[in-house]
């Protein structure tokens, strides 16, 4: 199981991968070609993929590629032959467009991000014949101005729910189709593509590609002081192993829906010390195992990953004998979060990237239950912050901090993208444990995480 590394005071924590290759996708938008397979350097790699059809993706390493589209069940000749140098990440859509006649390969760019609550639209216009349009909410606002053939009308960000829209001829009202009824699920992205002839068969309309699908984030962290290490199972099957006090793991995609959620001990079916049942919409979740086992209760969390050009922090009291605190700066400083009981959530709050000496103070007093040296954070990531162990006990009471999402591995300093100024971070942690200049979770900051840096020089993803 790869676990988050979990903070007991200072510094912070960062997890990286980088991708390895390209993922890909065919689609059919040709009217008036037949069902076709693609090949892929001579191999069949999706067949009968008739017209409208979307393939899955497929992941396929960095490199150069020969497409070739032919009928299916064919091996030739090739309706398009083309040449196709993939990066070493990105997501792509390759659409045959045009009538059979003049057939060609269009390659887009999909930016796949999952926003939870919300979906992320696109609009491709591969009609051809047809001019140029604008799509806009029926009787309503414009979404995608001025898109001609061939063109994207990039992205744009809605609230979930069922749309009625239309095509209209750019720059006029004119209606060339209305698309009642669209269903958009938050924490989703979609390709609308407008495809078909304007005036012959087959007729314009749209087809509409789910390229994100509605997944919702788990993790699970383990807060409860006496409890030994546990397992998770997920609808009876074990899905996390080993998970220690004081432990987190990553997130885990799954799909959206309802999940029994078991606590074991670690190698064993029983006893059951935790069985809750948990519906999972397209959002993030956290569950904790709080409490003392005895009495071992599972807080479940919705987490709210935006980012923000500010760090965003919240705090969670987790310590089952610790009284109501107050989490402030040290030495007397303001409070950030105010009287902060066990088992509750304090929320979130924004705060300039920085290093932050913090203590937690009983609610309403100056009395110190427990500093906090060294919580280093930057922007474009998010952290929680929980108080775990027994006040005056063991485990000792104590703080785990969880980054919970980042812009960038690779953004060092925090401003939203990777440049100059993170190499320049890096050197100057070079041979260091700095958790945010050790890009790729080695321990140490070294030449690998330079590279790495380099390879995700001036983008951020």
């Amino acid at each position: 199981m790869k676990l988050i590394t979990c903070l007991t005071a200072a510094t912070t924590l960062a997890a990286a991968t980088t991708a390895l290759g390209a993922n890909v996708r065919v689609a059919h938008l040709s009217p008036d070609a037949p069902a076709v397979d693609v090949l892929v350097n001579g191999k069949a790699a999706f067949t009968d993929l008739s017209f409208g059809e979307f393939t899955d993706y497929a992941d396929l390493p960095a490199g150069d590629y020969q497409i070739e589209v032919v009928a299916a069940g064919t091996t030739g000749p090739a309706v398009i032959d083309a040449n196709v140098t993939l990066p070493n990440h990105g997501d792509f859509s390759i659409a045959a467009i045009n009538p059979l006649a003049k057939i060609t390969a269009a390659i887009f760019e999909d930016e796949n991000v999952r926003v939870p609550g919300t979906t992320r639209v696109r609009f491709v216009h591969a009609s051809p014949g047809t001019p140029a349009v604008d799509i806009a909410v029926a009787g309503g606002p414009i979404l995608f101005p001025n898109v001609a053939f061939g063109e994207s009308g990039g992205y744009v960000e809605v609230p979930g729910g069922t749309y009625d829209l239309e095509a209209r001829v750019a720059g006029t009202d004119t209606v060339a189709l209305s698309l009642p009824g669209v269903a958009l699920e938050g924490g989703t992205g979609v390709s609308i593509w407008a495809s078909g002839f304007l005036n012959q068969e087959p007729a314009l309309g749209v087809a509409v590609s789910l390229d994100v699908a509605p997944k919702a984030k788990l993790r699970v962290i383990h807060a409860s002081p006496d409890a030994p290490a546990v397992d998770v199972k997920l609808n009876g099957t074990r899905a996390i192993t080993e998970l220690a006090f004081n432990e987190a793991t990553d997130y885990a995609m799954v799909d959206s829906g309802t999940y029994n959620v078991k606590v074991v001990p670690a190698g064993l079916d029983d006893p059951i010390v935790i069985d809750a049942d948990l519906d999972l919409m397209a959002k993030d979740y956290t569950v904790i195992a709080s409490d003392v086992l005895s009495s071992i209760t599972p807080i479940v969390l919705e987490d709210d990953n935006a980012l923000d050009a500010l760090a965003r922090i919240r705090f969670i009291h987790a310590s089952p004998n610790a009284p109501a605190v107050d989490i402030a700066l040290a030495n007397g400083g303001p409070v950030l979060f105010a009287d902060v009981e066990f088992g509750e959530n304090a929320g979130y709050i924004e705060v300039p990237g920085g290093t932050y000496d913090l203590e937690a103070r009983v609610a309403g007093t100056d009395t110190v239950a427990l500093s906090v040296p060294g919580l280093k954070v930057t922007g474009f990531r998010n952290f929680t912050v929980l108080a775990t162990g027994l006040l005056g006990g063991n485990p000792a009471l104590g703080v785990i901090a969880t980054l919970d999402a980042q812009k960038c591995a690779t953004d060092i300093i925090g401003d939203g993208k990777t440049g100059v100024n993170d190499i320049l971070a890096l050197l100057d942690s070079y041979g260091s444990s700095d958790q945010f200049a050790d890009v790729d979770g080695s321990g140490i900051v070294d030449v690998n995480d330079a590279m790495q840096l380099i390879m995700n020089y001036g983008r951020c993803d």
